[in-house]
């Protein structure tokens, strides 16, 4: 009996590690790293322009440009499965400009209505160019994310040719000298297969130096 025990135990456990999923810590150029469930993938396209090191666990990133792209997996393997599912995860690092008037100073974000008004103003545009209009502007704030300031906005648009509708989380995260804006979308009917995701990026992402 005590055997049993033990087995269905260790069971258990099993089941519950694979339910979780196995997750993969990304290091792209030196800069920043990501933790990202291993149901997603780096897109295709983004395949010729990057090169990858490291183990399973842990993948060290060299690209080309600040830009990487990743994908619900299945998508470059052209498996049918994937195209019932939609997530992108678009993660693009910016250097500061040195002649802004506040490079390198201000560790606080103040979300007041101008800021409010040019960042519906630029996301309501965005969607027109993109033919996917807007539907509704759902927030927008400061967070911290270990340790970093962060300008946190969030949208619901149509989905392209008449899919259904994306839910978009912008999550602009400053590092003084430098910055990255990290963009996660997927449709709103989803939202529950992808909150895994949602979670690994406010508790995963950093800058490799903090100045």
């Amino acid at each position: 009996m005590r055997k049993f025990c033990i087995i269905l135990c260790f069971f258990t456990l099993f089941c519950v590690k694979a339910s979780l999923g196995q997750t993969i810590i990304y290091s792209c150029n030196g800069k920043y790293k990501i933790e990202l469930p291993s149901k997603v993938e780096l897109q295709e396209s983004e395949l010729n322009n990057v090169k990858r090191s490291g183990t399973a666990g842990s993948i060290t990133i060299s690209a080309n440009s600040g830009k990487i792209v990743f994908q619900q997996r299945g998508l470059n393997s052209d498996q049918k499965a994937a195209y019932q599912k939609y997530c992108r995860i678009i993660i693009e690092y910016y250097k500061e400009d040195r002649n802004n008037s506040l490079y390198g100073c201000g560790d606080q974000i103040v979300v007041d209505r101008d800021l409010l008004y040019v960042v519906h103003s630029s996301v309501k545009e965005a969607c027109r160019i993109n033919n996917t209009p807007l539907l509704k502007f759902l927030t927008i704030q400061p967070l911290d994310i270990n340790g970093f300031p962060v300008l946190f906005y969030s949208y619901r648009r149509k989905g392209w040719e008449g899919k259904p509708a994306v839910v978009v989380n912008v999550y602009q995260i400053f590092n003084r000298y430098e910055s990255v804006t990290l963009t996660f979308s997927y449709r709103e009917a989803e939202r529950e297969k992808w909150k895994d995701i949602h979670s690994n990026i406010v508790k995963t992402f950093k800058f490799i130096r903090k100045y």
